[in-house]
């Protein structure tokens, strides 16, 4: 990846930041950004991120051990941690679980009531901006004749969907910051995020770009279960971090934002993408040749966010690139 196409990262000094989610996918994504931002400005603000078990979580990636501006504190989304004597001005609630195997209900309490208890948290802590993480998936299945989706999009899972919890509770969570805005002046800003690729990515997931990238790096040939006509997109986790962060502390009070790519890729060609990455190059299997009918296209429009001055930074052959070197070849513990 060429680093001087990327945008400097955001000066954060003077921020104290409270962060959900810090130790997932994205959560590492956004605490990269975060070192960048040390490095290039000085390392003049404060990162807390909210963990069930810090002590694991650093022995795991002990890169992010030991950072002047870096702060774990045990808790989860049940249990906040008391901070009386702390302040912040931003709060990024990026926690949530993007699928589980197990209860609904736990899940759909996990998205909507975890979300109030961290607008409360935001509440009493004085801090002035929250940017909730969002997904593309409160939209639904894209309805014919839409290829991508903006913000204002009146679309939505059924209710009667049991599959769609994880859209019905992001868009609960979007209804509480509203209420929130409302009633307590708090400055909500919404990132639905699409599709991301890196580093820090799962490779054990119900994700085909994970899938693929896994069995590239074990130097196994690629499968396709579906036919691979099936179109979507990828933006880098760099490039996330950055939008997020944009979002964060210039986002328009109440405003909602795509955070992805709109240009389509379908599965067969991100697995031929990824597949010609790996050394050797792979086979890519198709193992349902259905007969060719309607493609499924999940596209978001990003023009909103463009206004701000986001835009794709980080091709995707650059990130799946970028991905598989940071996965074979992992780096050394960031020094500031």
């Amino acid at each position: 990846m060429n680093s001087s196409r990327l945008s400097r990262p955001g000066d954060l000094r003077g921020r104290s930041i409270f962060l959900t989610g810090g130790t997932g996918f994205v959560g590492r994504c956004l605490l990269d950004y975060f070192l960048e931002s040390a490095q290039a400005h000085g390392p003049e603000f404060k990162v807390v991120v909210l963990s069930r078990s810090p002590q694991s979580f650093l022995a795991r990636y002990p890169r992010y051990a030991d950072l002047a501006w870096l702060e774990f504190k045990v808790g989860s989304l049940d249990h906040l941690p008391q901070l009386e004597i702390f302040k912040f001005t931003d709060v990024l609630h990026a926690a949530a679980d993007t699928h589980v195997d197990s209860s609904p209900l736990g899940w759909l309490d996990q998205l909507v009531q975890g979300t109030r208890n961290v607008l409360d948290f935001a509440v009493a802590s004085g801090a002035e901006r929250f940017l909730l993480v969002s997904s593309g998936a409160v939209y639904g299945t894209t309805p014919d004749g839409v290829v991508h989706f903006k913000e204002d999009a009146p679309f939505a899972p059924l209710t009667t969907d049991t599959k769609s919890v994880y859209g019905q509770g992001k868009r609960l969570a979007e209804h509480l910051c509203a209420i929130y805005g409302q009633q307590f002046g708090l400055t909500c800003v919404i990132a639905r995020c699409f599709a991301l690729i890196s580093e820090h990515m799962p490779l054990d997931g119900p994700y085909a770009a994970g899938n693929f990238m896994r069995d590239a790096l074990a130097g196994k040939h690629i499968e396709i279960l579906g036919d691979g006509s099936s179109v979507r997109s990828y933006l880098h986790g760099r490039d996330a971090a950055h939008w997020l962060v944009s979002l964060m502390t210039q986002g328009g009070p109440g405003q909602i934002y795509n955070v992805g790519s709109d240009v389509p890729v379908s599965i067969l060609e991100l697995a031929r993408a990824i597949a010609m990455h790996a050394t050797p190059p792979l086979e890519v299997r198709v193992l349902n040749q259905s007969a060719p009918g309607p493609r499924a296209i999940y596209l978001p429009n990003v023009e909103k966010a463009s206004k701000l001055g986001l835009r794709i930074e980080t091709s995707l052959f650059d990130a799946i690139a970028s991905t598989i070197g940071a996965l074979s070849h992992p780096t050394a513990s960031p020094t500031a």
